[in-house]
């Protein structure tokens, strides 16, 4: 039983599942809305933040294909973060009450689930590791070999423009700007406008 797989979930929950279209800038939910559903993002790329005083914005998730958005929605009364579509994305809307009586009564949902929980807390450790690397050209390294770790490969591809790299790192452009050519020219990485190959470099 997969939250992706819709065939193959409970005919009441398959049947109060609807899918939404977002275009690039869209909002999903916003900090502070009532909390109904769960989402799954099925194509592009959302942006997960919460925003603090003085409008500070920290970024929890970046969601592709596959990502569960809003666990929290199952558990609260309200979003404590908001959710914003990068790119033209659909997902898969599963209104609360539904998956919580489908999780309750299907050990197999129910194991998915937790397992989804679980990689995205190995997510929000891994950002807070990074967090703590104060040199910048290691901080980027340090992201670079858990994006190839993931990938099982040495070639680090992005989806995404560099700017918002920077932001998940905590940097200003011009600070991910001068980490790259460190590691350019330190010899731990090469590079082309959207990929970055590690040379040499052991996985995290």
């Amino acid at each position: 039983m997969d939250l992706l797989t819709l065939d193959s979930l409970p005919l009441e929950l398959r049947n109060a599942i609807v899918h939404r279209d977002l275009a690039a800038g869209e909002s999903l939910f916003q900090q502070g809305d009532l909390a109904s559903s769960f989402f799954v993002l099925e194509t592009g790329r959302v942006k997960v933040v919460r925003y603090t005083s003085g409008d500070k914005e920290v970024i929890l998730q970046i969601a592709g294909a596959g990502d569960g958005v809003a666990e929290i929605a199952l558990f609260s009364e309200i979003y404590p973060c908001s959710a914003v579509a990068e790119v033209n994305s659909r997902v898969i809307v599963y209104p609360k009450e539904f998956l919580l009586s489908a999780i309750r009564n299907n050990p197999d949902l129910a194991e998915d689930f937790m397992a989804m929980l679980v990689r995205k807390i190995q997510d929000l450790k891994i950002r807070i590791e990074l967090r703590d690397i104060r040199a910048a050209h290691e901080r980027l390294l340090r992201y670079l070999r858990y994006q190839a770790q993931f990938g099982e490969h040495t070639v680090v591809n992005f989806d995404r423009p560099l700017k918002n790299i920077a932001a998940d790192l905590g940097f200003t452009p011009e600070t991910l700007s001068r980490a790259l050519m460190r590691l350019e020219r330190d010899g731990m990485i090469t590079r082309t406008r959207l990929s970055i190959t590690l040379v040499n470099s052991p996985a995290a």
